[in-house]
């Protein structure tokens, strides 16, 4: 095996396809394919995965509506090779977007000048978390990097504290959700500390980019419509940021 091969895990019943970017001895570095995990493992747990036979998850989720002015989304991730992976899904779903990465520790002091320079309807703000029990008395309730996607969060809600006129879809996998959605989250994760898939957040705002601005969005259904099927991701009541084109 050699960095850049795609492999599962055996010890997990190989659930989660990796790519491996970094081998030290027998002790073998991974970066989820789909899914916003870092992860290591030894030679003999992996297993090659051929990349040509994977079964495509993704599909288009909406189809483009010429009589709608459709949101404008700016998705900042903490993982470069994730943000591609997203703004291909906007592309193909013919969603207008701003993608940046910045990493989880600087994104709170980029917040506010990205607002202003792009004036987004839909912000997401996402990238790489984890959450470990044997940290949660000392380093902020056991999350990686959930303080700073709070941070990040709460900054945009002194830019913009309206929940309609600014949608925000916050975290990554394990996040603290009850966090997000308190400093001011439309959408976050994760309500049961389980992975998200990359394009999970890329889902949520394509629906309500494409929901009518005196409309809002079915969260069940929008939530259902995810990779994940809802199990990474809750939210709240939020309106949709399309507008209707009127004319004779």
């Amino acid at each position: 095996m050699k960095i850049g091969d795609y492999v599962t895990r055996k010890k997990y019943h190989h659930d989660i396809v990796f790519k491996i970017i970094k081998i030290d001895g027998k002790q073998v570095y991974l970066h989820g394919e789909m899914y916003r995990l870092i992860a290591d493992a030894t030679l003999d747990d992996l297993q090659p995965y051929e990349e040509s036979t994977e079964t495509k998850e993704v599909e288009m989720i909406l189809q483009q509506n010429n009589h709608l002015i459709k949101g404008k989304i700016l998705h900042i991730d903490g993982d470069k090779t994730y943000l591609r992976k997203c703004m291909d899904f906007y592309k193909e779903n013919m969603t207008p977007v701003v993608g940046c990465y910045i990493q989880e520790d600087k994104m709170k002091e980029n917040i506010i000048p990205l607002l202003k320079k792009h004036c987004p309807d839909i912000l997401i703000i996402t990238g790489h978390d984890s959450f470990s029990f044997k940290r949660a008395q000392t380093e902020h309730e056991g999350y990686k990097n959930s303080h700073h996607f709070i941070d990040a969060v709460k900054q945009a809600r002194l830019y913009q504290p309206n929940k309609d006129a600014l949608i925000i879809i916050a975290g990554a996998c394990q996040s603290n959700y009850e966090g997000l959605i308190k400093s001011g989250a439309n959408f976050a994760s994760s309500p049961t500390k389980i992975n998200i898939h990359a394009l999970d957040p890329a889902c949520i705002a394509i629906s309500i980019a494409n929901t009518h601005v005196n409309q809002f969005v079915e969260v069940e259904k929008v939530l259902a419509d995810t990779i994940s099927k809802g199990k990474g991701i809750g939210g709240i009541d939020s309106r949709g940021v399309a507008r209707k084109i009127y004319s004779n």
